[in-house]
């Protein structure tokens, strides 16, 4: 009984299949079909209610099949069917693959009578063939190995084509008008489309390979923009899904049915490297035509440009979107066509500036514009121009968006070639001019500067001579004045029979300086008097102060030398204030001195100290160095001394063989080190080593080994002020 039923079910349908293939018109497949065809009339479609029904359920609502045209427009969210009927009418059998543009996701069932053939699904956009696998020249192309759904169509026979298919959010499907491929005639069209998409590949490698040898000779940046570009033009054109596939995913990298989210990454791919090909071209203009100097509002603006792209970019490859396709490209279509039109500007006014170069790129720039428009306006949802061209041979192949865009690649790439070469050789030529300008002027140059070194020259003798003149005068001068300074300095009759021994360092800074050491005079009995004093300056403001100096010190110890230390500078203070007129409130001058007095008792094994910012240093047998400090006040300023700044007098005594030493602050203060290390004074504890060091040697020996060390210390360093050391025993 159950068999009964099932022949009956099986006429039933037989009958109801017959019934619909009488209801809808067949699309007839003949010797004259071109390669690629579709039904543009006959068309059903239904918007499926539940995008997980199986054929069988469709089936059931075929009376709710409406025709294409009746369908407004395409919702990218939806699933549809698409119904169509074939039939061969051809002596031979034909062998048919489908091949919808523009969906995403679909399934093709084919209906023969009773049987229903379901065929290999082909919504992948990453477009790999499997037929790249096989060597066209060794191995005859195997009909099973096809990322298409391929089907027979036998002569004589109609068949009934159900279609699940879903569009592509972003480049949403044109029409319901699925293309459909006479296979083994395809196969032998596709030898010619492997030559030229492996010619204009070929044609870019060379000019990409090209511009880096441009930029490795040249190193600008022109050349370096045109290599990037070309660079990401190749990549482009092997991401290209020209046909029947992208050539990247066909023979390098296998990429079939890997996603990024919702989409194909090849698509990702692609998309992303056809962006970036847009910005380089951009930005290889404007290095070209030097923007950013001769445009820079619009050099900013391409920027803003720049900045759109890569957020367009994005919404592209992250979103899956509902909005209306033109809504979605117009945004990006329209400022691309600004910036290319903006550009071509710029080069007419580059090219009336003097930049002959820039004809060049104008020319380069029309077939460029035109093929990218065209390809966007095809992205757009706006018809292409080259829809019009007979599908066959050049025809077929230009239109398809992506091939016309490679080969506006190439045509930019191969014009945009002699373009760099002549902006380079226009560039070396620039450079030449510019030389041999600059030699001419260096030429002329030379003579006019020859005749004014030449007059010149004779004005510089004459005020050399002049010069030479007066340099002698002042060097005499001032030798003469150090002479005189050396004069002033205490006699041997001073020293002899008062030191046990008694040597010094007296170094002007400047042939004559500001430092003075005086012995008072050898005719007065008892005790004596030793001063040393460091002037305000160094030079010849220093040696004038020093001589109003030395004779206050002589006017103090005139007649005897009973006037306490502190009374002595006391009165120096008093005789360097009036002697400047410093006491007077229009006074012009504020100098004065440091200076230190010792009154010695032989007899008495005693001195009296008393110091202004000078100190003595005393060194015993045993080589302990005491450090006795002045006041720290300073002596003769517009400033007079109170009662509270006035130096206290120190009584020290002493033994037979303890030293002595005075030193002024152009000893301590001196920068210098050991090399490589930070500089440095000498200071205090480098002369107080020294000093104990030699205890219980004679002055002259301590000098000597003073000197030598503080010339060792100082080293390239230049001197910083007059120089004293006193040093003696008693």
């Amino acid at each position: 009984m159950s068999n009964r039923i099932r022949q009956l079910f099986t006429v039933a349908v037989a009958l109801l299949t017959c019934g619909l293939l009488h209801a809808q018109n067949a699309f007839v497949v003949d010797d004259t079909t071109p390669v690629i065809f579709s039904d543009k009339t006959q068309v059903m479609v239904l918007e499926a209610p539940n995008a997980d029904m199986t054929l069988e359920e469709v089936r059931q609502l075929d009376a709710q099949f409406q025709p294409a045209q009746s369908i407004a427009s395409i919702t990218p969210t939806s699933i549809y069917w698409i119904r169509q009927s074939l039939e061969n009418q051809s002596e031979h059998e034909k062998q048919l693959r489908m091949a919808p543009s523009g969906w995403t996701v679909h399934q093709n069932y084919v209906v023969r009578g009773v049987k229903t053939e379901k065929l290999k699904s082909n919504g992948n956009s990453a477009n790999y063939n499997w037929l790249a696998e096989i060597n066209p020249f060794t191995t005859a192309a195997r009909n099973d190995n096809s990322q298409y759904a391929i089907f027979n169509l036998k002569s004589g026979e109609t068949v009934q084509i159900y279609s699940r298919v879903k569009s592509h959010s972003s480049v949403p499907a044109k029409t319901f008008s699925l293309n459909i491929y006479d296979h083994a005639s395809y196969l032998e069209l596709r030898r010619f489309g492997v030559y030229f998409e492996g010619g204009m590949l070929g044609l870019l490698i060379a000019l990409a390979v090209f511009g880096w040898y441009s930029y490795a000779q040249n190193r600008d940046k022109t050349s370096l923009a045109y290599g990037v570009w070309l660079t990401v033009g190749v990549t482009q054109c092997l991401f290209l899904p020209i046909h029947d596939g992208q050539r990247i995913t066909e023979f390098f990298v296998h990429l079939e049915d890997q996603k990024i989210g919702w989409q194909y990454l090849a698509q990702v791919l692609y998309s992303a490297v056809s962006y970036a090909q847009t910005v380089l071209y951009v930005v290889f203009a404007r290095n070209f035509l030097d923007l950013k100097i001769h445009f820079p509002t619009f050099y900013k603006i391409s920027n803003v440009w720049i900045g759109w792209e890569v957020i367009h970019l994005t919404l592209l490859v992250t979103q899956q979107h509902s909005l209306n396709q033109q809504v979605f490209w117009m945004p990006v279509l329209v400022p691309i066509v600004l910036m290319l039109l903006s550009i071509y500007v710029c080069a007419y006014i580059r090219l009336q500036q003097g930049l002959q170069v820039a004809k060049f790129f104008m020319v380069a720039m029309v077939p460029y514009m035109f093929f990218r428009v065209s390809f966007m306006l095809g992205i757009a949802g706006f018809q292409s121009p080259f829809s019009f061209l007979p599908p066959s041979g050049f025809g077929l192949f230009f239109q398809n968006t992506n091939t016309n865009q490679a080969f506006g690649v190439c045509c930019e790439a191969m014009i945009m070639a002699l373009a760099v070469i002549s902006r380079t050789r226009w560039l070396q030529q620039e450079l030449a001019n510019s030389i041999q300008s600059q030699n001419d002027l260096m030429l002329n140059q030379n003579k006019v500067l020859e005749e004014t070194v030449a007059l010149r020259t004779s004005e510089l003798a004459e005020q050399h001579k002049n010069l030479d003149e007066a340099h002698q005068l002042v060097v005499g001068s001032v030798n003469y004045a150090s002479r005189l300074q050396r004069g002033q300095l205490p006699r041997q009759v001073r020293i002899d029979g008062r030191f046990d021994s008694f040597a010094t360092i007296w170094e002007p800074r400047d042939t004559i300086g500001g430092d003075l050491y005086w012995v008072s005079s050898s005719q007065h009995e008892g005790p004596f008097v030793l001063a040393v004093a460091d002037c305000t300056g160094h030079g010849v403001p220093g040696a004038m102060l020093s001589l109003l100096v030395s004779n206050s010190f002589e006017r103090i110890y005139a007649n005897d030398t009973l006037e306490d230390p502190v009374s002595a500078l006391a009165s120096l203070d008093h005789f360097v204030r009036t002697g400047l007129n410093q006491d007077r409130a229009d006074s012009e001058s504020d100098d004065g001195c440091d200076a230190l007095v010792l009154r010695i008792d032989r007899r008495l094994q005693r001195m009296e100290f008393a110091g202004a910012k000078l100190d003595l240093f005393h060194v015993n047998a045993a080589g302990v160095v005491t450090r006795h400090m002045g006041q720290r006040i300073s002596l003769g300023y517009k400033d007079r001394l109170t009662a509270a700044d006035r130096p206290q007098v120190l009584t020290l005594s002493y033994q037979k063989g303890d030293m002595f030493a005075i030193v002024t602050d152009g000893l301590t203060d001196q920068v210098g080190g050991e090399a490589g290390k930070p500089k440095v004074s000498y200071g205090y504890r480098r002369l107080e080593k020294l000093l104990s060091n030699h205890a219980g040697a004679k002055a002259q020996l301590v000098i000597d080994d003073l000197r030598q060390d503080f010339a060792r210390w100082q080293g390239q360093n230049s001197r910083r002020d007059d120089v004293t050391a006193v040093v003696f025993t008693l």
